[in-house]
């Protein structure tokens, strides 16, 4: 469900699926300045065309400095699980859903896989993806997709939510946002943003979407579907990881709801107060 900035500051901590360009240095410079407790800045690579990822830490030392030394930045691989998800049978995978959508969708699954890997394993109740206004049609940004995630994600106690979608953020004051704080946000026109985040030799699939706002339509009922099998087979890698590391599964999901209730009922207040 999407929040408002008063409801966003009733939540303690956060993840960021963290490219380190315009969209997310933007997500966590917005959400640092409304939400108290440790931001995890995760950013995820592949082995198949994921290239300049140190790039994504060009702006640690600007957010620690806006935001302190609470900020942190993982660096993950994610290709043995997106293997695990499709990737390794990807042509299979293509002739099966009908779609060239599944391979950034697929991508997307694993990170969701090993965001709530992390997020259990460090307790965190909340998970921001970047999406941005004006991209809402893209396979990823689609309203069946965050919807099939709001509940995927909230099923182990993590909140899942697009700020910049949320409160209407548009690109031209994301920009703002960054030069506000003495924070080179690259270089832009309209929806395209050439900033400094790794590139991805299979996203450029995506690229005429940027530029000129053309794009092929996705099928909403597919794409639920794929969600929908991909979600009980991370369920089994989530679950077999965090055995395989020493942890009780149950135990840590179990933590995590206790503190993501907690979080909605000032979420529920905060919104009763609104409504009186």
């Amino acid at each position: 469900m999407p929040l408002t900035l008063d409801e966003y500051r009733c939540l303690r901590g956060f993840s960021v699926l963290y490219s380190g360009g315009l969209d997310s240095a933007a997500v966590a410079i917005l959400m640092g300045g409304l939400i108290d407790g440790p931001i995890h800045l995760l950013t995820y690579k592949h082995r198949y065309g994921a290239l300049f990822n140190e790039w994504s830490r060009r702006h640690n030392d600007d957010l620690r400095r806006i935001l302190g030394e609470r900020v942190l930045h993982s660096l993950v691989d994610l290709t043995e699980t997106w293997d695990q998800l499709g990737a390794a049978q990807i042509l299979r995978e293509i002739a099966k859903h009908r779609g060239h959508w599944v391979i950034c969708l697929g991508c997307q699954q694993s990170m969701a896989t090993q965001t709530v890997l992390y997020n259990l394993e460090h307790g965190i109740t909340n998970t921001f993806i970047c999406s941005s206004v004006g991209g809402e049609y893209a396979v990823m940004s689609m309203g069946v997709t965050r919807e099939k995630n709001m509940a995927w994600y909230a099923r182990y106690g993590v909140r899942y939510n697009a700020p910049l979608l949320d409160l209407g953020v548009h690109k031209e004051e994301e920009r703002a946002l960054l030069r506000q704080h003495g924070v080179d946000p690259g270089w832009g026109r309209r929806r395209s943003h050439q900033g400094y985040q790794p590139i991805c030799l299979l996203g450029f699939q995506h690229g005429l979407d940027i530029l000129v706002d053309w794009h092929t339509t996705y099928p909403p009922q597919r794409i639920g579907d794929y969600l929908d099998e991909k979600a009980e087979v991370s369920d089994l890698l989530i679950r077999a990881a965090l055995r395989a590391r020493g942890h009780d599964p149950e135990r840590l999901i179990a933590a995590n709801l206790a503190r993501y209730h907690a979080e909605e009922e000032a979420i529920a207040a905060v919104r009763a107060r609104a409504t009186a």
